[in-house]
């Protein structure tokens, strides 16, 4: 008779820490090249030629949905890269992009699942009555949820790249991964929110500044993209 499963290693979270802004730095040159043809590009054309063009809100909506897939995209093909420098793969900073565009589609297929839900969730969020209980049990459930995604599902979109499974699969792997570590995940994630709220609020702050917007927008998908990248690389090394 089998000895049942031990406990769920513990993620090491300084190490995560420190592997996230090694990636960050030895693959710089590659999220730069990415980053800029799937996050920034469409960004400006997005913030500079749309007004001009007097677009009505069907357009606009069009392009910012196109904008969004396409950073999914880079989310997707950065965790392929991750995953494989992390586990001794050299790359070129091309081959990095390359490769990574190449087997980003699953990875993509969870992203955009995930994008659906959140849309979802504002979407019911507005149908909440604010300063009535119905309205803040609503917001708490939606919350609620919210946070157990986060912990929960942290590593699906490198689950689904690497391991090369279905959305559905895919969410099913990362919830069975971060099992025994969600505290810690959700951890990470907050401190990811950390890092990268006030950048964003300063500049909302600022007056329209499209280049920095960009700038920003590639920063933050490029954090969210490594970070996954390398909590799954760990989990799975523990597992």
């Amino acid at each position: 008779m089998s000895a049942p499963p031990g406990p769920a290693a513990r993620l090491d979270v300084m190490l995560a820490l420190y592997r996230t802004l090694a990636a960050l730095r030895a693959d710089f040159a590659a999220l730069l090249l990415g980053g800029v043809l799937l996050v920034s590009v469409p960004s400006l054309l997005v913030d500079l030629l749309a007004p001009e063009a007097g677009y009505g809100p069907d357009m606009a909506t069009l392009l910012t949905t196109g904008r969004a897939v396409l950073a999914m995209l880079f989310m997707a093909q950065v965790s392929w890269g991750v995953v494989a420098r992390l586990g001794g793969v050299r790359l070129t900073a091309s081959d990095f992009v390359r490769e990574g565009l190449r087997r980003a589609q699953p990875g993509l297929k969870v992203a955009l699942l995930a994008g659906a839900a959140v849309v979802l969730g504002l979407t019911l969020l507005l149908f909440a009555r604010h300063g009535t209980p119905q309205g803040f049990v609503l917001q708490t459930l939606l919350l609620t949820l919210a946070l157990w995604a986060l912990c929960t599902l942290m590593p699906a979109v490198p689950v689904a790249v690497v391991e090369r499974l279905g959305p559905v699969a895919a969410l099913r792997r990362a919830a069975s991964l971060t099992a025994g570590n969600r505290d810690r995940t959700l951890f990470l994630d907050l401190l990811a929110g950390l890092a990268i709220a006030p950048s964003g609020l300063l500049i909302q702050s600022l007056a329209p500044a499209p280049l920095l917007s960009a700038v920003f927008e590639l920063f933050a998908w490029g954090l969210a993209a490594t970070l996954p990248a390398v909590v799954y690389a760990g989990l799975r090394m523990a597992e």
